[in-house]
């Protein structure tokens, strides 16, 4: 695999090494492609499949690019801007695609200019390329794309895991509190009891105290 990587040359700082760890990270991941541009697409499939990237498909259009999406579920897309659609470009479709389901993009653009930046941000874009761009530049960018969007969904993941228990601490503490006022219970009985109909029923303690809210009426 790094035979082919021969025909580029690698300027700057990066050694064997760095490339060696680049290359393992590219190894067999799955690409979509989107572009219409027939002749840049092949060159661009045959330079990321030297190096192992797994192209699995090519869509011209925003319509081929949803649907290829969710066929293949790759792991990352890899747009240009520019599409035939009349009113959408690489920018609105990266919009779409991630309100199917949250993957990588990196957009590659022929635009410099602040508006297209912007709108990008907001799109769910994580890498925004400005053309013309040479394989070296776009490897790493490919990495550091598909690393930037893991460390998103666990720091997303783990937002959400707060969120969930500062709720079910908010609804067992709703819970308690009804139990005491209804059951004349200490906090440590109310405690207890949540705790008890937790075990005996083989339920979390946030639905058993969910379940008491809701039937407060009933106690």
């Amino acid at each position: 695999m790094q035979q082919g990587w021969s025909a580029y040359t690698v300027s700057g700082s990066t050694c064997a090494g760095d490339m060696d760890k680049i290359f393992k990270g590219l190894e067999g991941k799955r690409i979509l492609i989107v572009d219409d541009d027939d002749g840049y697409v092949v060159e661009l499939q045959s330079e990321l499949e030297t190096v192992g990237i797994d192209v699995v498909g090519i869509a011209r259009n925003s319509q081929e690019a949803l649907s290829l999406t969710q066929q293949l579920d790759p792991a990352l897309v890899i747009m240009d801007i520019q599409l035939p659609d009349s009113e959408t470009d690489g920018i609105e479709l990266a919009k779409l695609i991630n309100d199917q389901e949250p993957r990588p993009i990196l957009l590659l653009s022929g635009y410099s200019d602040g508006e297209y930046i912007e709108r990008a941000k907001t799109s769910g874009v994580i890498t925004y390329l400005v053309k013309p761009v040479k394989i070296k530049e776009l490897l790493p960018s490919i990495v550091l794309t598909i690393d930037r969007f893991r460390e998103m969904v666990t720091l997303k993941a783990t937002v959400d895991d707060m969120r969930e228990t500062l709720a079910n601490r908010k609804v067992i503490e709703q819970a308690k509190g009804l139990l005491m006022e209804k059951k004349k219970l200490t906090e440590r009985e109310a405690f207890t009891t949540l705790r008890k109909k937790s075990q005996e029923q083989n339920k979390p303690m946030a639905e058993i105290a969910r379940t008491l809210v809701m039937m407060q009426d009933l106690l």
